[in-house]
């Protein structure tokens, strides 16, 4: 077995054990025993549970990078529908991933209060996403912007109902999809070339 191989088995066992147990209760010991590995030779690949845990958090914030990318680069929608998928893409893949294991939820406060890079970084990702969008749409003539950057960010702050955990357990998700479409009408009404 290859050492990136060994490592792909540990974030994969620290992620099933942190969506069963929660990050906070997992110890180094249990990733380590549910590998077949003592923990000395966890310890070889990660030196603690944080640096495991960062890692998925970047490998889980990459895959929805992807995603809004995708929606991004995809020609056949107007930039007003690229900015609705973007933020129904937000809303159903934090939705889907959060239902499916909610103790993972931990990890997303440890990595905000202990690993802000983690946070800052997939912030900056996806805010030079939207700016890309609201880019296109300008060129275009499908926006009248004065600041992208600005407008970017103030879209971000908007949303972020739809992209943090534990706001998303407030409602269910047909009633987070009515509120994506409300804000997204509401949003692209003030972005539009009337």
């Amino acid at each position: 077995m290859t050492e990136l191989d060994i490592r792909t088995q540990i974030l994969d066992a620290a992620e099933i054990r942190f969506g069963q147990y929660g990050y906070n209760k997992t110890t180094m010991a249990e990733i380590a025993r549910d590998c077949d590995m003592s923990a000395a030779n966890l310890y070889r690949y990660f030196k603690n549970k944080l640096d495991i845990g960062a890692e998925l958090s970047q490998q889980c914030l990459g895959d929805k990078e992807l995603l809004l990318k995708n929606v991004i680069d995809d020609d056949a929608l107007t930039s007003s529908e690229k900015l609705t998928a973007f933020m129904t893409s937000v809303l159903h893949y934090t939705y889907n991933h959060f239902d499916e294991s909610p103790k993972l939820s931990e990890l997303v406060e440890a990595m905000t209060v202990l690993r802000p890079d983690v946070v800052q970084k997939h912030s900056h990702v996806k805010l030079i996403l939207l700016c890309k969008l609201l880019e296109q749409g300008q060129q275009k003539g499908e926006f009248k912007l004065s600041n992208i950057e600005e407008t970017a960010d103030a879209i971000l702050t908007a949303i972020m109902l739809f992209y943090y955990p534990p706001t998303l357990r407030l409602y269910p998700l047909d009633v987070l999809e009515i509120k994506v479409t409300n804000l997204s009408r509401l949003l692209l009404e003030g972005l539009e070339v009337h």
